[in-house]
């Protein structure tokens, strides 16, 4: 039987992939497999630690680690990114979309509007899968529109395989570039520092929730409280920090760590 001539090149490709394994060309390559089926703008490897800044694989398309919002985005915005905030939680190792992953009114945050839609723009999936003892491996895929069903198809069909590969090469980093690292001083301990009188624990957890994008009621399912109690702590948080929206309890951040 005769093998088609395009079905030859997908398995050339592919093996070309696999032989970069244990190779520093190996995150180029993947990408470069990937694009032959999907669309994409950007794309970036990262390991999420708990606690820890997101450590940085590999990074292609842009000199995204000279960006400054990037930057930012590993001092700290990481702890409103909605896949890190899923990786952290228990989740089955595979590809997601943004939509599944992401608060009711994400796009309507800050860190959307200042941070994503600069960096992402339109649409972002993941491969997610843990790396035991050192935190989740993430190839994080961006676009400047919506990925379509057919792409989001061949990236599902693709996982199986795709995922268990990512261990390779991350396994080779160096023991002291992923050990103990001094965690960054959170979001939450920031916005803790510049409130007066101090917040208390349900005011800053009800602040990060609002800057992740969660609804006052999915505020007040989460935390097991009525909604008018989730709109006492939103009022008491923003007379502590002075500011009087969402958008002024971000601004505090980006202006805490320069």
């Amino acid at each position: 039987m005769m093998i088609p001539v395009t079905e030859l090149a997908f398995h050339q490709r592919l093996g070309h992939v696999l032989g970069k394994a244990r190779d520093d060309g190996f995150w180029p390559a993947l990408a470069a497999f990937l694009r032959n089926s999907v669309s994409f703008d950007s794309w970036v490897a990262m390991l999420f630690r708990k606690g820890l800044s997101p450590l940085v694989l590999y990074e292609g398309d842009g000199d995204l680690l000279g960006d400054a919002l990037f930057e930012e985005y590993v001092r700290g915005l990481y702890i409103l990114d909605p896949f890190y905030l899923f990786a952290m939680g228990k989740f089955t190792p595979g590809l997601y979309r943004l939509d599944e992953v992401a608060p009711e009114h994400f796009r309507e945050t800050e860190y959307y509007h200042r941070y994503f839609a600069h960096n992402v723009v339109a649409d972002e999936v993941q491969f997610l899968t843990p790396m035991p003892g050192h935190g989740v491996l993430s190839l994080s895929l961006g676009a400047k529109k919506r990925f379509s069903e057919p792409e989001i198809g061949s990236l599902c069909l693709y996982a199986p395989w795709i995922l268990p590969l990512l261990l390779i090469p991350a396994q080779m980093i160096e023991a002291n570039e992923v050990g103990d690292v001094a965690p960054t001083i959170g979001l939450e301990e920031q916005l803790r520092r510049r409130a007066d009188p101090a917040l208390t624990d349900r005011e800053g957890q009800t602040a990060m929730l609002l800057l992740a994008g969660h609804s006052t009621k999915a505020i007040a399912a989460h935390m097991g409280i009525s909604p008018e109690t989730v709109k006492v702590h939103r009022r008491n948080l923003y007379d502590k920090l002075g500011v009087s929206t969402q958008a002024g309890i971000f601004s505090l951040f980006l202006k805490s760590d320069r």
